[in-house]
């Protein structure tokens, strides 16, 4: 008896730190709205670089999918937060663009998981889902702007 009453007290720990842990919807609608961009990507290389305001972090990322914003193929974004990235992982990520710089700056980001429910994700989808003239894009052709040509001949 003390067993089961041990593994379910275990279980309950566990479910309420996954809850703590989870965004709640108002928040995340609330990022949503502040974000100039959302999209979910590959990272290629993390670098830091000094600036004039101490280091920063810069993420190269090979996008996915964008659920807000530009159709970008390939997006560096800056970041001062200390959050790890790793190389060849998917994350969602969360961006605001700097009009005086013109760079995107990250805001959050979430490791995506192919065996988790991945919460946040499945809420940008319905804000998307519930929002008039909002679609899901897919990244924009990697073939370089200037291979592209203009269409004309």
């Amino acid at each position: 008896m003390t067993k089961y009453f041990c593994l379910l007290f275990s279980f309950s720990i566990i479910f309420s730190l996954e809850a703590q842990e989870r965004l709640s919807p108002d928040s995340i609608k609330k990022m949503y709205k502040h974000a100039d961009i959302i999209f979910t990507a590959i990272v290629i290389y993390e670098n830091i670089i000094g600036t004039t305001t101490g280091e920063e972090k810069m993420i190269d990322f090979d996008i996915t999918e964008i659920q807000k914003g530009k159709d970008y193929s390939r997006l560096m974004v800056y970041t001062n937060d200390t959050m790890q990235f790793e190389q060849g992982k998917e994350y969602l990520v969360f961006a605001q663009k700097d009009k005086s710089t013109n760079r995107y700056h990250l805001f959050f980001a979430e490791h995506v998981c192919k065996s988790c429910t991945n919460y946040t994700i499945k809420m940008v989808y319905e804000i998307v889902d519930k929002t008039p003239f909002t679609t899901i894009k897919k990244p924009r052709d990697k073939t370089p702007w200037n291979q592209r040509g203009c269409g004309c001949h």
